[in-house]
């Protein structure tokens, strides 16, 4: 199968898979009729309905469902049902193999952030970070359309910071453009799976996290040599990342502490793109492919299709 061609079945090939978290199956319902206006006949991974602790399963049973859809000759688009936590578990015993004789895309964020970057660095295949599954009949139709023009092949339109975006640092540059979970990044330091960021654009998002954990997370990138030569940064979503109400002081904000951590950086850093966990919104990205952030437009522009 030609690249053309390929490109041009992705959509009615997806193989849904749950390597990490239990997937609320009343939202994942809804979702596949969506998916299915595009893909009638998804293939869906055995796992899908099993819940162990705070996994779709064990282990083995996620590992091998998963490495399955690796091996389907049939699927062109693994998609993955949702995030939660789990699939770190899985990366070292993953066989890369299938995926370096025939190409397939990958699509997810939050904990599948880590399945993207071990993609990459793997087998240097690019991906989208962008809504899994359960997530997507909850979206706009802009950002649902967005992930079907990722998905067919195409170039999406630039995404364009909200209204109370913030610029760090002004400028315009590019690089290829990495994208994850600010947790799931810094949890795969010192591991193979963490794409190098000399050189790359970086955007993060984040979900109940507490300023002071995103400083934590912020520091360990920056002391671990991780963000050396990262050309700019776009911050998405911090939802529910703030303090809790206790009547003392509320200390730094979120955004107060991405200031002070990547102010040092010299780059341009835009805070306030809509991709992320907030409702309603998740506009999807390419991971791996060269892009331009242009932070005095606060805009983020992909350069090649995935």
């Amino acid at each position: 199968m030609d690249r053309t061609t390929s490109l041009l079945a992705r959509a009615g090939s997806i193989h849904v898979v749950a390597p990490s978290g239990p997937v609320a199956l009343d939202r994942l319902q809804r979702s596949l009729a969506y998916l299915r206006q595009r893909c009638p006949q998804p293939t869906l991974a055995a796992n899908l309905a099993v819940r162990e602790g705070y996994f779709a399963g064990p282990d083995s049973l996620r590992l091998q469902a998963l490495q399955l859809a690796l091996r389907d000759d049939r699927a062109e688009v693994i998609w993955a049902a949702r995030g939660g936590y789990g699939v770190t578990r899985l990366l070292d015993r993953l066989d890369p193999g299938p995926l370096r004789e025939r190409a397939k895309l990958l699509v997810g964020f939050s904990d599948i952030t880590a399945l993207l970057g071990w993609a990459l660095t793997t087998c240097e295949l690019a991906s989208i970070h962008g809504p899994v599954v359960a997530q997507f009949a909850e979206l706009s139709e802009d950002d649902r359309q967005r992930l079907w023009t990722l998905i067919d092949g195409e170039i999406p339109e630039p995404l364009i910071a909200e209204a109370d975006a913030s610029v760090l640092h002004g400028g315009r540059v590019e690089g290829r453009l990495i994208v994850g979970n600010l947790e799931v990044l810094r949890s795969l330091i010192g591991t193979p799976f963490l794409p190098s960021l000399n050189g790359a654009i970086l955007a993060f998002e984040e979900v109940g996290e507490r300023p002071y954990r995103i400083d934590r997370a912020l520091t360990q990138l920056l002391a671990s040599g991780a963000l050396r030569g990262v050309r700019g940064v776009a911050v998405g979503q911090l939802h529910q990342c703030s303090e809790p109400e206790t009547g003392g002081s509320q200390g730094w904000s979120a955004r107060e502490v991405i200031e002070d951590r990547l102010g040092r950086l010299g780059v341009p850093v835009v805070i306030g793109l809509p991709f992320g966990h907030a409702p309603g919104r998740n506009a999807a990205l390419g991971f791996g492919v060269m892009a331009r952030l242009d932070a005095d437009q606060g805009a983020l522009e992909q350069l090649e299709p995935v």
